[in-house]
Parts: C-alpha cells; structure tokens; sequence
C-alpha cells in the first residue's frame, strides 16, 4: 500500500503489530509473514518515521483492539515492552527498505513537517500460510519485478488525492 503522511496534519499511528490484524484475517503463521516499507521521501522524526520497540516481535501476538478510529495493541503490554525493551526511531533515506517481523510493534507520530512524508508498504506472505478468512487472494498472486530505480524515479504528484485506496469498510481486520 502507498502512504502518505500529509504536512502538519498527516496523523499518527497507534502501536500495533501487523499480525495483530492478520489474525482475524485467519492467517495462522505469523513467522511466515513481513511486511517491507520502502521510503520514497526521507523518514525522520519531524515528518512522522516509524517507530519499532526492538525485540518486541518475540512477545508473540499481543491483543488488539480500538484506540478511537483505529485499532492498536493493547497499551498494557506497550507500556510492559517499553519498561524492558528499547525505543527506536527508524530514521531512513529515500530509497531505503526497512524488513520487519509480522509481530514487532511499531508506530508513528504525526508529520509535522513542512513536507509530506511517502512510503510503500508490502506484505510478503508464504504461499502454504493460506488465509482462512480473506474475501482477497492477493497474498498468492506473484508481484512484477521493477528496476531499483523505479521508485525513486516515479512522479508522486500524479496521484489522485481523492481516491480511496485501502476500503476499510471491506476489512475483516478492522471489524
């Protein structure tokens, strides 16, 4: 999915872990699971970067639930993981990749930057880790291979600002 983190008002994003969502997608092999963010503009901290708490992936699925419009990981065990484990800020450059474990718990604050902040999400999946309750079979379809510079090439004002890309309303996840 593309991301974009508008200036001085692109929201935060609660603690969650990814898995955290997959599960009630029925996903049942969280290790055969990741997700890939692949900067297009700089991340840092003015205009929103992720942030992980490192090791945190080894605590297993941590319940999930709403935290007003979104859903985000329990803040118990958020505040338990921040006792004993270290904050990060994943700072990166355009063009950068960052690979994560489907269970690490990670967020971001708002960009308060005078510039948006863009990034591409992919979830790479296991073909065997079928998921038993997902409408999509996007996660068995093999993706195209592009240049290493395709992204840093692509022209990010030719999208449509209005266009609904993620459809929430039709995401098991988010039920």
């Amino acid at each position: 999915k593309l991301m974009q983190k508008e200036p001085k008002v692109g929201g935060a994003w609660e603690w969650h872990q990814d898995y955290g969502y997959w599960y009630k997608n029925e996903f049942l092999f969280p290790e055969q699971m990741m997700s890939v963010m692949i900067a297009i503009t700089d991340a840092n901290k003015a205009n929103g970067c992720l942030q992980v708490i490192k090791g945190s992936h080894k605590m297993g699925r941590i319940e999930h639930g709403f935290a007003g419009e979104q859903v985000g990981a329990s803040q118990h065990y958020v505040d338990l993981a921040l006792k004993t484990m270290e904050l990060a800020y994943v700072e990166i450059n355009a063009g950068d990749a960052l690979f994560f474990h489907s269970n690490i718990l990670h967020r971001s604050e708002a960009n308060t930057s005078d510039t948006a902040r863009w990034s591409l999400i992919s979830v790479y999946n296991r073909s065997a880790n079928i998921p038993y309750n997902e409408p999509s079979q996007s996660s068995t379809v093999p993706v195209d291979i592009v240049p290493d510079e395709a992204l840093l090439k692509w022209d990010t004002d030719s999208i449509d600002e209005n266009a609904n890309f993620l459809e929430k309303e039709k995401d098991e996840a988010l039920k």
